[in-house]
């Protein structure tokens, strides 16, 4: 794939989608009707402009929830999967602080960056200990070992979709049937899985769902946190009071219809490959 229309022998081929995703030109289309033209605020519904980006962003979170199986009144605009994560790990975490129970949070070792260094910082703060799930020298999961660690009580359980620098596939929904069984939140980041594999949020056990853009032909700084109704996070950002007081800041309009619509035309391809695996 060449992240140009024209091809270059000079210019290097891009291999490497697990980083980053070109955009789709569909989906920049749409993003530069809503930085030109539709450039209101959807916080400011008190005239055309403003109701028109509201309703964008109501559009793209159910185009979010639709290809996770989620509600839309679930998902909660971010930066990307780094903010998502953070908000789910930190927000969950300073919301039991004041229980002064024993709060632990167990991880799978070779998971993101976003999500090990952001356990480690509550650690080093005192505000929560750390506990490396086991894996075989494959990466792959103990389950095992998880229903272990479980049993024992924790405050969140942490396991990615899809590793990204191995590949691994992880078994999110025998993890979420054991993380139900115990009453224990479960944080999946998502960000290499949502578009390429079907995801079940609903179903799965997934309390909290990690979603960024730009994994899957959306653009870069956009992404949602997909909440389960019911449970409670501390915001780690304030000022607005915007969506629902989980995330202040005025909604990058344009980034939100961007991720919306990738992962609209996502769900559509991954139909038409499933109905052509069909027909073999």
């Amino acid at each position: 794939m060449l992240p140009t229309d024209t091809p270059n022998q000079n210019y290097p081929i891009y291999l490497d989608c697990h980083s980053t995703t070109p955009v789709d030109k569909r989906v920049a289309e749409l993003m530069l009707h809503y930085m030109t033209k539709a450039f209101g605020n959807a916080s400011s519904i008190d005239h055309s402009y403003g109701d028109e980006a509201e309703q964008a962003v109501s559009q793209a979170a159910i185009h979010v929830a639709k290809l996770i199986r989620a509600s839309s009144k679930e998902v909660i605009f971010t930066s990307g999967a780094t903010e998502s994560i953070n908000l789910a790990i930190q927000g969950s975490i300073l919301e039991k602080t004041t229980n002064k129970t024993r709060l632990c949070i167990a991880v799978l070792p070779i998971e993101h960056k976003a999500v090990l260094d952001t356990c480690y910082a509550l650690a080093k703060k005192g505000l929560a200990e750390v506990i490396n799930l086991q894996i075989d020298s494959k990466g792959r999961l103990d389950l095992d070992h998880v229903e272990k660690v479980c049993a024992s009580g924790l405050s969140l359980l942490c396991v990615m979709a899809a590793n990204n620098e191995i590949g691994n596939i992880y078994p999110i929904q025998e993890v979420g049937k054991i993380a139900q069984k115990y009453n224990i939140p479960f944080l999946c980041d998502a960000s290499q899985a949502v578009g390429k594999i079907p995801i079940n949020f609903e179903e799965w056990g997934i309390t909290y769902l990690a979603i960024s853009a730009h994994k899957l032909y959306g653009p870069k700084g956009s992404g949602a946190l997909v909440v389960r109704k019911g449970y409670q996070l501390n915001p780690i950002l304030f000022g607005g009071g915007h969506q629902k007081g989980l995330r202040s800041g005025t909604l990058n309009v344009s980034g939100i219809v961007g991720l919306g619509e990738a992962c609209r035309l996502r769900l559509l391809e991954m139909e038409e490959d499933e109905w052509a695996i069909s027909l073999i």
